[in-house]
């Protein structure tokens, strides 16, 4: 499907033949012979053929022959295909930012999987043994009742990361769950990259109602399990701390009942790691208090 569709953007990139599917599409329901379609724009029947033949296999016009006529019908679902895909593949779901709440987006029986009626959100990282979980770990911790939280990862490893393990205890946190790809979960409302591979992984992701994507990049631990334990536990802090600030602005953004619009917007926001950015996107900060005696104000200050 992507190389039809780059096809089919490369054919109309060509201003006779957009013209040619514009007129077409315009006489809708009826088709058009070549000698009209030449003669409405004023280009030569011999020039007109070439472009007619290549847009008939790249399936965005169709040929009838009645008698000796050579008749031309647009397929307007072909140019729909290469607007799905953009939006999908290449705009990841941006195309459809429309003002309608997230859990909207969610079918009936997708709503009630589990029982909870929440929006579902899935963190994605490469092998759903180190940041996913981590993240879907202190998502619940934190925002419990908000979301339903899962990790997935897109080439998962065979079991967690023993050192994630280590750290989810000692910060007092359930055991993280079996590594498990991301086909294995029911459509999530919200996908929440954590690294370049899962940034990359998105468009594979997305279907008639896309997600709502977001990347928030996290220091990745190196090395294989077992090796360079120091530098791979800073890491694992050095995200733990990163994640807390990001969930904390989450904390103000009613993922159920926000347009889509907005929400892509704050998780955008929250990209950076700043809170304060989110906030501000999605309430009203709140008043600043006012001292009304200098000695209060300078006792505040100090």
């Amino acid at each position: 499907m992507e190389t039809l569709c780059q096809t089919r953007l490369a054919l109309l990139g060509n201003p006779l033949r957009l013209r040619l599917v514009r007129l077409l599409i315009r006489h809708l329901p009826h088709p058009l012979p070549a000698g009209a379609l030449a003669s409405a724009l004023g280009v030569p029947g011999s020039t007109l053929s070439a472009h007619l033949a290549a847009l008939c296999e790249a399936g965005l016009l169709v040929q009838r022959v009645r008698g000796p006529l050579r008749l031309y019908h647009a397929v307007p679902a072909a140019l729909g295909q290469v607007v799905d895909w953009l939006t999908a593949d290449v705009a990841l779901g941006r195309l459809s930012e429309l003002d309608v709440p997230t859990q909207g987006l969610t079918r009936g029986r997708d709503r009630g999987r589990r029982g909870t009626g929440l929006p579902r959100v899935l963190f994605l990282c490469r092998d759903g043994a180190q940041l996913s979980p981590l993240a879907a770990a202190l998502a619940q911790r934190r925002l419990w009742g908000q979301a339903v939280w899962i990790s997935a990862g897109v080439q998962p490893a065979g079991r967690v990361d023993p050192l994630l393990a280590a750290v989810l205890q000692a910060q007092g946190m359930p055991p993280a769950e079996s590594p498990r790809p991301m086909q294995a979960f029911a459509p999530a409302q919200v996908v929440i990259a954590l690294d370049s591979a899962a940034a990359e992984a998105l468009p594979g992701l997305l279907r008639s109602v896309p997600p709502v994507c977001a990347y928030w990049p996290l220091p990745v631990p190196r090395g294989e399990t077992g090796e360079r334990v120091i530098p791979r536990a800073m890491a694992l802090d050095a995200a733990l701390r990163a994640l807390a600030l990001r969930l904390d602005g989450l904390r103000a953004v009613p993922l159920a009942q926000l347009p889509r619009g907005a929400l892509q917007a704050a998780l955008d926001s929250l990209s950076s790691g700043l809170p304060e950015v989110c906030r501000a996107a999605v309430s009203v900060p709140p008043p600043r208090r006012r001292w009304s005696s200098p000695a209060l104000r300078a006792s505040a200050a100090s």
